[in-house]
């Protein structure tokens, strides 16, 4: 069987979301997931994303790496977040249990495995938490992680850095459901966008899959009840502007 691997990044606390691109990546046939850190803020289901991913983790079918809004749960980040995440992580905090706050706790900065490297924001000082956005912290990121293919989340869009003849890291705009060749002559950063709060005006959930023995990543778009997640986020007191932001995708 050719190993597919699902790369899921920014789920925030969103089920609804997480549960319409599970089962997208089951028709896909995806053999492995990869959970690209911010599990949890901004929506209103973090306990259960949590214990759905540590069930994964824990049977071996998923890896998952840390992201800046987990470490806000155990750590105080409140000088680096806007109001309204903030408001979400100390919301966060009083729903999680000592199980799901450890479980947030032991989860690696990154992980690097074969010619593969995951990490939430970048491979250039992880704990940094560097936004991907052009061509300079691409090619930062690849220097540091090493890899052909290094995979991350943190910017909510979706985009492919690729290494030109001359070493520049270049950016290409992926379009959902196309196969893109990435041949290991080359070294890439594919930021997977995210699943929990798309943020490019389609509220769609984004994942990608990753096929390492055929040398191929396709982005995905997935709809799901972005009214009910929206819902969930008010009924929990969270800030307005994050219920509309499921609404609209910005």
């Amino acid at each position: 069987m050719t190993e597919r691997i699902g790369l899921f990044a920014d789920l925030h606390s969103n089920l609804e979301a997480f549960d319409a691109c599970m089962e997208q990546a089951k028709e896909l046939g995806v053999t492995r997931m990869v959970f690209l850190g911010d599990l949890v803020g901004y929506n209103a289901d973090p306990g259960a994303l949590i214990d759905r991913i540590g069930d994964m983790v824990a049977n071996k079918k998923a890896i998952a790496v840390l992201g800046n809004h987990d470490q806000a749960v155990f750590e105080d980040h409140s000088h680096q977040m806007n109001a309204s995440a903030n408001a979400a992580i100390e919301w966060t905090k009083s729903q999680l249990n000592a199980t799901q706050v450890q479980f947030l706790k032991d989860l690696p900065l990154m992980v690097q495995e074969d010619a593969m490297c995951f990490v939430h924001a970048s491979a250039h000082n992880p704990a940094d938490w560097n936004y991907i956005t052009d061509s300079m912290s691409a090619w930062r990121c690849v220097q540091n992680s090493g890899k052909t293919y290094t995979f991350v989340g943190h910017a909510h869009e979706q985009a492919l850095f690729y290494q030109s003849a001359v070493g520049k890291l270049i950016r290409f705009a992926p379009h959902p459901g196309d196969e893109v060749p990435v041949m290991r002559h080359r070294q890439w950063v594919g930021v997977v966008g995210s699943l929990g709060q798309p943020r490019d005006g389609n509220p769609e959930a984004c994942f990608a899959v990753f096929e390492p023995e055929l040398e191929v990543l396709t982005f995905h778009r997935t709809p799901y009840d972005q009214f009910t997640a929206a819902d969930k986020v008010r009924r929990a007191g969270l800030p307005e502007d994050l219920a509309n932001r499921l609404i609209t995708g910005k």
